[in-house]
């Protein structure tokens, strides 16, 4: 579970000026029902999962956090290009508290990178380095993943087998995507907001709030 109680993130502008992100937000994310934030570009998505992965803290109001918590899928700083494949899993096994076989094992079976395995990332093509990266997450088995904007990386075949597991394992995953990508909220949400101008705001349906979105996205842009 995740809840936001009256949180909100502000930043101080090279002049000193405070320009808030978003304030007041109340919002709880229970466990076993994916959520799907819809946001136009440079409306706060990657500052809103930032604040649910805990990796800032909140300007006013606090975030909660319950259970195993993901770092946000699409984030880099737990993965470092000068170390390989295996050196990564290695950090955050002992980070996470991961049985480090375990997780090698796993990965290695589902990214199905060979040898790279022993490779710096920084030798990886972008379709490696997505397959290691949605790889490495699933293989600390969290109770929510945070999605920042994309989670579509790899090739097809490899897009269709994350999907696969995610339905596989949609007992015990719990998904929260801020996104302004809406085929994706489509395909993995059963609720969705709308985040824009600082508020955010939640609708009945999914079907409703990508309505709202695609008005509002329409816009901004």
């Amino acid at each position: 579970m995740i809840s936001f109680q009256g949180a909100g993130k502000a930043y101080r502008s090279r002049k000193g000026a405070i320009n808030w992100v978003f304030r007041n937000i109340d919002a709880t994310f229970p466990d076993g029902r994916n959520t799907g934030i819809l946001a136009p570009q440079g409306e706060g998505k990657s500052t809103f999962i930032s604040l649910a992965a805990g990796n800032e803290t909140a300007s006013e109001g606090r975030v909660y956090r319950q259970g195993r918590i993901s770092w946000p899928y699409g984030s880099k700083v737990n993965l470092s290009n000068k170390l390989s494949g295996k050196q990564n899993l290695r950090f955050l096994t002992d980070v996470y508290g991961r049985n480090f076989g375990r997780v090698y094992e796993f990965v290695e079976e589902f990214c199905d990178l060979g040898r790279h395995l022993d490779a710096s990332l920084r030798q990886y093509t972008n379709e490696m380095r997505a397959r290691f990266s949605v790889g490495a997450l699933f293989a600390m088995e969290f109770d929510h993943i945070l999605v920042d904007d994309s989670m579509e990386g790899g090739d097809t075949a490899f897009r269709k087998k994350c999907a696969q597991y995610i339905e596989d394992n949609q007992d015990r995953i719990t998904l929260l995507i801020a996104t302004s990508n809406v085929a994706l909220v489509n395909k993995y949400c059963q609720s969705a907001a709308v985040l824009n101008e600082g508020r955010l705001t939640f609708y009945e349906t999914v079907e409703q709030a990508v309505e709202e979105f695609n008005k509002v996205n329409e816009v901004v842009v």
